[in-house]
């Protein structure tokens, strides 16, 4: 399973040669920066398997979690691409919305659903959870 994808104004592109390994949707704080919704939705996968052309820019920021990531985003158009948690340095979280083709995405919980707010309507029958959950689907 391939995947590509781009920031707004097509100067970072992306090729991911792998399947995802989860997808989520997150409602904390950061992820509401990230995105400026209620909400980011995200795509797992093996960094390893993801390869980046064009200039990408990095800030680290503490998540809600309390971990340190490093969110990727276009210089040029703010378009922001992925994160990439400190602490798990082999994983690459894509925003979805980056994605030539999102079709395919099916998020199996939403994760700090205490932190989102009711105008912010999600998929009522995907599992919610309070905070961060890092553990098997």
């Amino acid at each position: 399973m391939d995947f590509s994808g781009r920031c707004a104004c097509g100067a970072i592109r992306y090729t991911i040669a792998a399947a995802p390994i989860r997808g989520f949707q997150c409602q904390c704080s950061d992820c509401q920066r990230d995105t400026g919704s209620g909400h980011s939705s995200v795509f797992v996968f093996a960094r390893n398997a993801v390869s980046v052309t064009g200039e990408v820019r990095e800030i680290a920021r503490t998540a809600d979690s309390g971990a340190v990531k490093r969110k990727g985003f276009c210089p040029n158009c703010g378009s922001p691409i992925y994160n990439q948690p400190d602490e798990k340095p082999d994983y690459i979280g894509i925003y979805v919305g980056t994605l030539d083709d999102a079709s395919t995405f099916k998020p199996s919980v939403v994760l700090f659903c205490s932190r989102g707010y009711d105008w912010d309507r999600l998929d009522p029958d995907i599992r919610k959870l309070p905070k961060w959950y890092s553990g098997p689907e």
